[in-house]
């Protein structure tokens, strides 16, 4: 049996800027400009590079309120060795890109996890009680269960390392959660938020002041929403539960809502004849669809199919605090783990276990703010989302593919079952191999492209 080697589990955790924009402060001065300032973008461009009042301008159009400019100024963070609780934290924020290191093919047994400050006493068993769930999960893959459902007994404390790029606008708006919002009360996190700052300051040194102001003076810092408990709070009985999906919500009639926006969108000629429902739908561009949306629930998602779920960046999407996975404690059971007893009963028992492992150091004095680290990759949780049809349209293509984690697919499939009852429209939609004949996944493809098809033809 593999174990957290200590190098890895000493390790600090860290973001750390890895690139800048080569032209960043230069571009973003040079935006500040155009509005106000004769002549073509090159050659204000080319103007800015004499001026050597660049940072102070940039400055200045920031506290005028006109921040968009800081927009042409792209980093890439590498976040290395923190916890997937910060992960989680910082997947939220939507104008950004990451990819982050697969559990559904990579194995974490040696992974290693983040130990948050707390007495002495707690600490000695909070590192036995992760380990045994490592070492939980290296027996269940011993079994021949699968990475993506063995996972499920990670906890939320396990090292995730990934890359994220932004612009300076959406950093600045990270690093303020971090520092002075809703992710203030964790110390990681806190951790994170400071380091990132002095490196960010860097490269606009005045500019996150401005933005702590907006906080200092109660620009959303008290959102009760955010704010952990002062006792901590009850944790429920552990019970498996599995994902509901409820449609709240669907655009009536969105048949002739898109064929309308379509008649009078994009024709060259009046030779121009109108496209059917189906070749504005596969068109290049159908922006059409995005006139129409769906709201839905999804009830008990697992903390590991939400990562699915919120990698989605065309959409709205609600997701609580991990601190309510926790403490409703219920979480799902893979098909894959039932129906192997010995499995199933390492699986039950590590749930139950980690309960009352949370609930003794809870009464040592463990810090409320540790409690996120006990989440384990199956507790589930509700989300809500709203999606238009082109950002629906994508995620069923995805999500309904036979490649995708079982647990989305069936919440996919269920949600797409719901949207053709409302309208004929969603019967075109559906895995890549049912909508365009062709399956994008190559080599990796399952090779059932005609029974798929067969399958959405009649649900």
């Amino acid at each position: 049996m593999q174990t957290v080697s200590l190098q890895t589990q000493s390790a600090a955790p860290c973001a750390k800027i890895v690139s800048f924009s080569s032209a960043g402060e230069l571009v973003c001065a040079s935006a500040a400009r155009i509005s106000t300032t004769q002549g073509t973008a090159l050659s204000i461009l080319e103007r800015s590079k004499e001026k050597e009042n660049n940072r102070a301008l940039i400055e200045k159009v920031v506290a005028s309120g006109h921040q968009s400019l800081i927009e042409h100024a792209v980093f890439t963070v590498a976040f290395d060795n923190v916890s997937v609780c910060t992960e989680e934290f910082v997947i939220e924020f939507r104008l950004a890109s990451y990819t982050v290191q697969s559990r559904r093919y990579v194995d974490f047994t040696n992974a290693g996890f983040f130990e948050p400050a707390m007495p002495e006493a707690c600490a000695s068993q909070y590192r036995s009680h992760m380990q045994s769930l490592f070492d939980c999960y290296g027996k269940l893959l011993a079994l021949e269960i699968p990475k993506e459902d063995a996972r499920f007994v990670l906890p939320y404390c396990f090292r995730s390392n990934f890359y994220c790029t932004l612009n300076a606008r959406e950093l600045m708006h990270m690093i303020a959660a971090m520092l002075w919002g809703r992710g203030c009360e964790i110390p990681e996190l806190q951790e994170i938020g400071a380091a990132l700052k002095a490196q960010f300051e860097q490269y606009f040194p005045n500019l996150l002041s401005r933005v702590q102001m907006q906080y200092a003076n109660g620009f959303a810092q008290k959102d009760p929403r955010y704010c952990l408990p002062k006792t901590a709070p009850a944790i429920a009985e552990p019970t498996v539960g599995s994902a509901c999906t409820v449609l709240q919500y669907a655009t009536p009639d969105p048949e002739k809502i898109v064929c309308a926006a379509a008649g009078s969108n994009g024709a060259y000629s009046a030779e121009h004849t109108a496209l059917s429902l189906a070749e504005i739908i596969n068109a290049e561009r159908p922006r059409e669809l995005e006139l129409i949306q769906a709201m839905f629930r999804i009830e008990g998602l697992s903390l590991a199919a939400v990562t699915h779920l919120v990698r989605h960046r065309m959409q709205s999407v609600l997701v609580p605090q991990i601190m309510q996975a926790i403490t409703g404690n219920r979480y799902v059971l893979p098909e894959t783990i039932a129906h192997n007893p010995e499995a199933a009963a390492l699986y039950h028992r590590a749930f139950a276990e980690n309960t009352a492992q949370l609930r003794r150091l809870l009464a040592m004095g463990i810090p409320i703010s540790a409690m996120q680290y006990f989440a384990m990759a199956g507790h589930l949780l509700d989300c809500s989302c709203a999606m238009n049809g082109r950002e629906l349209k994508h995620f069923f293509a995805l999500r309904t593919c036979q490649r995708a984690q079982w647990e989305i697919r069936a919440v996919a499939i269920d949600l797409l079952s719901q949207l053709r009852k409302e309208s004929d429209l969603y019967r075109l939609f559906g895995p890549s191999c049912y909508t365009t004949n062709h399956c994008p996944e190559g080599r990796l493809s399952c090779g059932k492209a005609k029974e798929m098809q067969a399958l959405f033809s009649a649900t």
